[in-house]
């Protein structure tokens, strides 16, 4: 019974090893243009799909993770961001924050409240900013939401996850990997929101590369303390 019983966690181990190992695999690459990939999946039994959006980027890891912190600078780079405000600071790597994202005409524009977890590699700097939705923090902390919580003309999205993987490379370039799932609510048809899950991280990570060029971004410079912990964010003067 006991050699059963280790055959199939054996058998059970391989299998969710084989699925998450293998999920990589299940990305179709569906644009190649000005140096961005750009690649969609199927997420679960969702009609909307995933996508992931790989450039490189002659700028530092610091300098790229200045623009994507800098929450008032959101309009300038991520595509249809309307605005983008700080609700609770709990340490320099963890933070929530509220934004708005435009929507085209006559759809109603959406609203989401971010989890934001920043994690960092000692081994290999790579730098991953975690955001997913977390819409039970203006539940449990209606005090610092109440403007927020009175928007009747938004349409507040619940179920979106994903991450900016920063890779340094050589030469002071870096590789950002954006994935993204996002279930927006609403309506709209599933063709409409899976064009558009192909043009936003196109526009965005171009949008980065342009913002990140700008001086108070080029000389960001992450500041690790002794104990290896993230910090703070500073900038000098050339």
């Amino acid at each position: 019974m006991r050699t059963e019983l280790k055959l199939v966690l054996l058998i059970t181990s391989l299998l969710i090893s084989g699925i998450v190992s293998g999920s990589e695999y299940d990305w179709t690459e569906v644009r190649d243009q000005d140096g961005i990939q750009i690649y969609l999946k199927k997420y679960w039994a969702d009609d909307i799909k995933s996508f992931k959006g790989i450039i490189r980027i002659n700028s530092s890891v610091d300098s790229i993770l200045a623009v994507i912190l800098d929450l008032s600078a959101c309009s300038d780079w991520i595509h249809h961001c309307k605005k983008s405000t700080l609700l609770f600071r709990k340490s320099f790597a963890e933070c929530y924050h509220y934004q708005i994202q435009n929507f085209p005409f006559p759809a109603q524009n959406r609203d989401f409240i971010f989890h934001t977890k920043i994690v960092r590699s000692p081994q290999t700097g790579i730098i991953t900013v975690h955001m997913n939705a977390a819409n039970e923090f203006c539940i449990t902390h209606n005090h610092l939401c109440t403007h927020i919580n009175r928007s009747s003309n938004l349409i507040r999205v619940k179920h979106s996850h994903g991450h900016y993987r920063l890779e340094p490379l050589i030469a002071n370039t870096t590789r950002v990997t954006w994935t993204q799932h996002t279930n927006p609510e609403g309506n709209l048809p599933g063709w409409l929101i899976n064009q558009m899950v192909q043009e936003i991280p196109y526009k965005t990570l171009r949008g980065l590369q342009k913002k990140v060029r700008e001086d108070k971004y080029q000389t960001a410079r992450l500041i690790i303390n002794a104990q290896g912990k993230m910090i703070e964010l500073r900038t000098r003067k050339k």
